[in-house]
């Protein structure tokens, strides 16, 4: 028997409780997840087990804590229950930390916030067999959180979420073929792509070739002695948002980064695309260098994502951008 990469299955369900494993079935299974890969993270925790006999000969390893990375992507595409609604891989958001908050009739947002913390889910990766009646091979983990990147490599280009997921794992079960969850009700829209929108960056309207807004996530195991992986859940525990951008050289009079660097300037961006932005109350950039974006001269830029400190007055303070479907009036 083996097992069909190209039939593997993800599906994710938030935790009601962090780090208490969620019962998953067919109606998880919702999010069009791509490029799964899964890495078990089981950690040696008395690899050095020799003792003295009088050769070479080593005894028995103890195993330490069981944990799990694993990496997916989504496209970032509208709900289809409407546009007040949160999409389908929001849930994949969330477990990156950011808390959603639906504006009645306009639109529906996502803000990098403490409270989002701890929103755990339960993953199950399942591979399917290339038999005729195919069973599955389930590897389960709790207490999963990420960081994310979202971003697109070029004009034109899908805009993607990247995800990097960690968590406890507790282990690889045989799955029976009536045991397999099915895809139930996903959105069918078509994810948004980098093109027909605009970018403004202090003011200026500018011509943007590639951008990827990193959420800067730490995550780390929470260890405690009486979970039987020895892992209670994963959790942020620091956050450093920063947003890499290629764009076209405008004259010095329309944009300076030379100035905007030297001079600590914050101001405000807005990336547009479809049903979705990105809003930047304050924006730094750290550094600049030049590049050739298809034989023009383009700067790249680092962005530091500050705290949002009343800049914006229909988001957090603590906040520090907000990824929006639609809108908020």
């Amino acid at each position: 028997m083996a097992y069909n990469v190209a039939k593997m299955e993800m599906i994710a369900k938030r935790e009601a409780i962090a780090g208490t494993s969620e019962t998953i079935t067919s109606t998880d299974f919702d999010v069009r997840m791509r490029e799964v890969e899964f890495t078990p993270d089981i950690q040696g925790g008395d690899e050095d087990s020799k003792y003295v006999t009088g050769d070479y000969g080593e005894d028995i390893s103890i195993s330490g804590i069981q944990g799990a990375n694993f990496t997916a992507m989504t496209k970032v595409a509208s709900a289809d229950a409407g546009i007040d609604s949160a999409p389908k891989w929001g849930k994949m958001a969330e477990t990156c930390g950011l808390v959603g908050t639906s504006y009645a009739g306009l639109g529906y947002g996502y803000e990098p916030l403490q409270a989002g913390d701890k929103q755990t889910s339960t993953f199950h990766k399942i591979g399917i067999s290339d038999d005729g009646t195919p069973v599955g091979l389930q590897s389960s983990c709790a207490g999963v959180m990420g960081n994310m990147t979202i971003g697109a490599e070029g004009v034109g280009s899908p805009l993607k979420c990247t995800y990097e997921m960690k968590g406890k794992f507790s282990g690889i079960t045989d799955i029976s073929n009536a045991s397999i969850p099915a895809l139930t009700d996903p959105d069918t829209t078509i994810g948004a792509k980098f093109m027909n929108g605009s970018v403004s960056i202090w003011g200026s309207e500018l011509c943007v070739q590639s951008f990827s807004l990193n959420l800067g996530n730490t995550i780390e195991y929470l260890p405690c002695p009486s979970e039987t992986t020895g892992i209670r859940s994963a959790t942020i525990i620091n956050r450093q948002p920063r947003m890499e951008m290629t764009l076209l050289c405008p004259p010095a009079g329309t944009f300076n980064p030379f100035l905007e660097v030297t001079t600590e300037q914050e101001e405000a961006i807005t990336l547009t695309f479809g049903d979705w932005s990105i809003q930047i109350p304050r924006g730094q950039i750290l550094s600049y260098g030049e590049t050739d974006a298809n034989g023009r001269m383009a700067y790249e830029l680092t962005i530091k994502l500050n705290r949002n400190s009343g800049a914006d007055a229909t988001m957090a303070d603590e906040s520090t951008f907000r990824l929006l479907q639609g809108a908020i009036a």
